[in-house]
């Protein structure tokens, strides 16, 4: 249910309104699969484009989704956090209920909703829809604000609309910046010039563009193409076509039409564009880094090849293994896994079937420890995502496993979904060769071994050929001894668990099993404290902030409490490194020091001490070594007693 939109223009009036209903927030029903559904109110933030949830009035929000990234919103109540609680979920009305699937790894995260009315209902589906098309076709200039207005809001104090130096230290590392400390003291003081010691959005996002703006990037690769001026380098709008022109090799350059379009889109002032055209420094990095400079040639945004030759001509998007959504191993098997494979753009998908209950298949990695999912479920999921990408024939690839009875239950399943779309017979009985993409058109093509003329019966079924089956040699059904085995981590010497598969020569074991991924607190909650995970240190003895006399003030109060024991420790902000700490300990008489250092990996922070053991929190990191030592060629040394913080009326009279 799609909403109007006007040329990319403003919304409908009954849009606004919509989305007025939605920005003051509605009281749902959500569905999560670690716990109970509970009544919570959901609202869209409009100025960062996030879609919220929300447990009391006031309240830090308990979660969010980014509207930038979802994928879909669908209608009903098809998906694993309704099908956890079978009882709540038979109560709610399914005319009610979405889902909304968002995120960027190839398994999609599911925020499952439950509407009071249809009223609601259509108000969410209809805004939702609106929302996540016009977030997502955005200019870049707009959507570099939204995403700097999230950070800015992560940042701050709630309802204080400031963000301080202190803040902005432990921000960087979040965008993969490093800086000292003095430098970045120096840029913020720039902005904050009546020196308040804390900035408002414009000022934080005029400090954002000050700390990346690559002026070597400019002088190395287009000082030719700027002209000096008494204040700054400006490039003309003459400059940008002849780069454009020459350097781009873009057809449209020569068009000064064009050229206007391309420049008014990353202009910091609209104004600008009535009078002389020109670029700043700023403006032209923006330009290089958006979409509008993207590699790929736009002309390919529609089908524009020849799609009349046989279909043997032509390269196809292809799956294997398309219900998994982990390892062949032991990983999940998943209806979405088609959905998402389907609205990626795949035309080849897999369906590896064997007996299941009913008299219908059950669709999994056979021979292995992967969850098994109902091969009816699959049939209406590839029904109805088949045609949301591609128009163009979908094959599906049967690897089948079944007995002959099953076998005709399949093919009357096929003809009973797919109905009209289901090519049953050829396109031309005459033809030479195979029909072409364009007259295949919103077909389902069967890829299937056909059965030897002397088959008769029920009991006869396939075999796998060894070349058809690389998991052959890790068969469950066949092993020795199957299940979990704990491996001893070679770096910190902690027992991890793997699932494992003995043959009689070889012993498979799949990378390290990650706790129960559904018992695990989803990364868009926040912790039942309302504190985010990167702030739990705060409270903590052992953490002094920014320690007054740095290094020297730490080996002080290390010697002081050395009556504690070897182990006794402190954790500080790093002097050198912005976003990262410096862990003092004391040992036999002696101080150490190490740089507790922290890198981006997937958009999260990770600390660690080396480079193979990462933590997602500075707080998760002091606990390990509490209960695990650390280690160097010389010693190990558990941390035990941590220095207390000076108290603040300690020196004073």
């Amino acid at each position: 249910m799609a909403a109007p939109m006007v040329n990319g223009g403003p919304p409908t009036p009954d849009v606004v309104e919509v989305l007025r209903h939605l920005e003051r927030g509605l009281v749902t029903t959500i569905f999560f699969y670690r716990k109970k559904p509970e009544r919570r109110t959901l609202r869209v933030k409009l100025e960062t484009r996030q879609l919220l949830w929300i447990k009391a009035q006031g309240a830090r929000p308990e979660g969010s989704a980014c509207l930038r990234e979802v994928k879909e919103v669908r209608a009903g109540k098809n998906s694993r956090d309704f099908d956890k609680w079978p009882e709540d979920g038979k109560k709610a009305d399914a005319r009610v209920c979405f889902i909304v699937f968002y995120g960027s790894d190839f398994k999609l995260k599911t925020l499952s909703v439950v509407a009071n009315n249809k009223d609601e209902f259509g108000l969410w589906m209809k805004g939702l829809n609106y929302l996540v098309n016009e977030t997502q076709e955005a200019l870049f200039q707009l959507q570099l604000e939204r995403w700097l207005r999230k950070e800015f809001y992560l940042m701050e104090k709630v309802g204080t609309e400031v963000v301080t130096l202190k803040n902005l230290k432990a921000w960087l590392p979040r965008i993969n910046f490093k800086m000292s400390t003095t430098r970045l003291r120096e840029k913020f003081q720039e902005i904050d010039s009546e020196g308040r010691g804390e900035i408002v959005f414009p000022q934080f996002a005029t400090l954002y563009h000050h700390l990346i703006h690559a002026q070597q990037l400019v002088v190395e690769n287009f000082d030719r193409w700027f002209d000096p001026t008494p204040q700054e380098k400006l490039m003309s709008r003459e400059k940008f076509q002849q780069f454009m022109v020459e350097d781009q090799k873009d057809p449209k350059a020569t068009e000064m039409s064009h050229i206007k379009h391309e420049m008014c889109l990353f202009l910091d002032d609209p104004l600008r564009a009535v009078g002389n055209l020109y670029f700043t420094e700023q403006e032209f990095l923006d330009y290089l880094y958006s979409p509008q400079n993207t590699i790929w040639d736009s002309r390919h945004d529609v089908i524009n090849q020849d799609m009349e030759q046989p279909l043997s001509k032509y390269w196809i998007s292809s799956s294997h293994n398309t219900y998994l959504t982990g390892d062949q191993l032991s990983s999940e098997s998943s209806v979405e896994a088609y959905a998402r494979a389907l609205r990626m753009g795949c035309r080849c998908l897999e369906l590896d079937c064997w007996d299941g209950p009913d008299h219908y298949p059950y669709i999994y990695h056979g021979h292995t420890l992967t969850s098994k999912i109902k091969f009816m479920d699959v049939l209406e999921t590839i029904k109805e995502h088949a045609w949301v990408t591609s128009e163009f024939p979908l094959i599906l690839s049967i690897e089948n496993h079944c007995s002959l009875g099953q076998q005709r239950n399949m093919a009357m399943a096929f003809r009973d979904v797919f109905g009209a779309n289901l090519l049953v017979e050829p396109v031309n009985k005459e033809g030479s060769c195979l029909p072409s993409p364009t007259h295949l058109k919103n077909k389902i093509i069967l890829k299937h071994k056909k059965l030897p003329e002397w088959v008769d019966g029920n009991e006869w079924r396939y075999t796998v050929a060894s070349e058809d089956s690389s998991n052959m040699e890790i068969d469950v059904s066949t092993s020795v001894k199957n299940g979990i085995m704990y491996l001893e981590d070679p770096v910190d010497h902690t027992w991890r668990p793997h699932i494992f598969v003995l043959n009689g020569s070889k012993l498979y074991y799949t990378e390290e099993t990650q706790a129960d991924q559904d018992e695990d607190m989803d990364d868009d909650e926040a912790p039942e404290d309302g504190r985010p995970v990167d702030e739990l240190h705060f409270s903590e003895k052992w953490f002094h902030g920014r320690l007054e006399g740095r290094r020297r003030r730490a080996e002080e109060l290390l010697h002081q409490y050395s009556h504690l024991g070897d182990g006794t420790f402190l954790v500080r902000e790093s002097d050198t490194f912005v976003g990262d700490f410096s862990l003092s300990f004391w040992r036999q008489g002696k101080v150490n020091h190490c740089r507790i250092k922290s890198r981006q990996e997937r958009g999260q922070t990770k600390y660690y001490l080396i480079d193979a053991v990462t933590f997602d929190s500075l707080y998760n990191l002091i606990t390990h070594y509490r209960q695990f030592p650390l280690r160097s060629s010389d010693f190990t040394q558990l941390l035990r007693e941590p220095v207390p913080q000076p108290q603040s009326h300690e020196g004073k009279e």
